[in-house]
């Protein structure tokens, strides 16, 4: 007998001619209503997960996602200036730093470790020990613990200043090109009380200026002249130094007012003292006191941390 050619597939069944396959034997993944099911079924997984982590955490699935599996990578460490609002800041110095102090008191302004610079780190420790011991030692021989008793109360007209402070430097307030910039200044008795120094540092020593913006670093020596009843010093900034007469228009105000030459006349008003703040507005006139332009603002916070 012979054996006539096998027509169907052992396996599947399919028509070996035709390549039909009886709808039994169709793999269930591909069978239409297994189809739609397993698409529902993503489709149903997909939003439910969605709303479990979603419930997991108040900034959404990206968040959830990041923390869990740390797609945001590493940051590196920030000081408090740098994550403070600028919007806030200078809406707040704006009014004057009573209300801001009022409503942000829990803020330590300025609270920062200046970090080292590359020149500093590759020193060796005995070198760091040698700098800081020869800086310590120059600050505590030109510093005083307080005014020489040579000052009587009534004369001491920068009393409230000594201390440590930060300041937001404003420059064309309330114009389209207005910059506020953060930085501090310090005030301290020096030469056995007999005088007083102050250094003005805008932006922050180990911060970099804003784009535009030139640095401000200026310092200035002043003492009580009996003779004329009044302070005197001099004033170093811009490569320059210049000696000033200081006078009281009210009890509330002291201003200072120099000329270096070939410049214009300028003004220190320092005003609005309080416990915790003052203001100093700087003023120029090119016509000899005729009439004068606003340089800037400064609004200055006592500070409430110290600063190494």
């Amino acid at each position: 007998m012979v054996k006539l050619p096998a027509t169907e597939c052992p396996q599947c069944k399919a028509n070996l001619r035709t390549g039909e396959k009886p709808e039994e034997y169709v793999p269930l993944w591909k069978r239409k209503k297994t189809k739609t099911l397993i698409i529902l079924g993503i489709i149903a997984m997909h939003f439910a997960g969605y709303a479990i982590i979603s419930s997991q955490t108040d900034e959404g699935v990206w968040a959830w996602f990041s923390e869990k599996f740390n797609l945001a990578g590493c940051t590196e460490p920030r000081n408090m200036w740098d994550d403070f609002d600028q919007n806030e800041f200078e809406s707040s110095v704006k009014s004057g730093y009573s209300e801001w102090n009022k409503n942000k008191n829990n803020r330590n302004v300025g609270q920062a470790v200046r970090p080292e610079t590359p020149q500093e780190a590759a020193r060796s420790d005995s070198e760091k020990l040698l700098t800081r011991d020869n800086q310590s030692y120059f600050a505590a021989t030109l510093t005083s613990s307080g005014p020489s008793k040579d000052i009587k109360p009534q004369d001491n007209w920068y009393s409230s200043l000594m201390g440590e402070w930060d300041v937001a430097y404003i420059t064309g307030a309330q114009t389209a090109q207005e910059v506020v910039v953060a930085g501090e200044w310090t005030f301290a008795w020096i030469n056995d009380g007999q005088a007083l120094q102050d250094v003005l540092t805008v932006p922050y020593r180990w911060q970099s200026p804003p784009k535009g913006f030139t640095p401000v670093t200026t310092t200035t020596v002043r003492t009580f002249n009996p003779k004329k009843n009044q302070w005197e010093g001099f004033h170093i900034g811009d490569g320059q130094m210049v000696f000033f007469g200081a006078v009281r228009p009210t009890s509330t105000q002291i201003m200072e007012h120099y000329q270096p030459e070939g410049l214009p006349l300028t003004v220190w008003l320092f005003s609005e003292f309080t416990n915790d703040g003052f203001k100093v507005t700087i003023n120029q006139s090119n016509n000899g006191g005729a009439s004068y332009v606003k340089v800037a603002d400064i609004w200055a916070k006592k500070r409430s941390t110290v600063i190494p």
